[in-house]
């Protein structure tokens, strides 16, 4: 029996998702995402229009299973604020670290898009896309953080807002620096001292 459609579909993104992740969109030729995903030209053509199409498809759905992930740490209400930042800070460091180790492509799909096409006026509906997504991520972490200031267990010296900015620029920091192949304690001393700056 044939497999679904579906799952082909979610398979071929994943593989172009890795190839984007390490080529970046303009250097990602057909040859290259026809090789990682097992289909021919015109079979990739067919189903997605584009190599541009493809690419958008990646970051959607890279965007929507990063952002559910994080919802789901930081909405775990159980748990102390500073312990589900922490959580989801080494749960980075740590993909991070073993993507070095595999010599998988490292990074986050996102930030490599602002870093490629911030400028591009033909990509500028991908850019609204990472600009939305970074616009709820912010509001998510701001949100939990108020409730930690509250708490007492993160500082108020800086608006939740700010700390949330702070944040998610440790977080796009531990991408990049993983790029170069930092060592996995290295990225670790970038968590504890992020972690360290929100303490009261």
């Amino acid at each position: 029996m044939a497999r679904p459609l579906s799952f082909e579909r979610d398979h071929v993104v994943e593989a172009a998702t890795r190839t984007f992740l390490r080529h970046g969109l303009h250097a990602t030729s057909a040859e290259d995402l026809c090789q990682a995903t097992g289909l021919g030209r015109s079979s990739l053509y067919n189903s997605f229009g584009s190599k541009d199409a493809l690419f958008a498809e990646c970051l959607g759905a890279y965007l929507t299973r990063t952002r559910e992930r994080g919802e789901a740490i930081l909405g775990d209400t159980a748990r102390p604020v500073r312990d589900r930042i922490a959580t989801l800070l080494r749960l980075i460091a740590s993909e991070e670290a073993e993507r070095v180790s595999a010599g998988e492509p490292r990074g986050c799909l996102a930030v490599n898009t602002v870093a490629e096409l911030a400028d591009d006026a033909e990509h500028v509906e991908s850019m609204r896309r990472v600009d939305e997504d970074t616009a709820a991520r912010l509001h998510l972490l701001a949100d939990v953080l108020r409730v930690g200031q509250a708490a007492g267990e993160i500082t108020d010296q800086v608006s939740a807002e700010g700390l949330a900015a702070f944040v998610n620029a440790s977080i796009a920091g531990l991408r990049i620096t993983s790029q170069g192949g930092t060592a996995s304690d290295r990225l670790e001393d970038i968590v504890a001292t992020t972690l360290r700056a929100l303490d009261p």
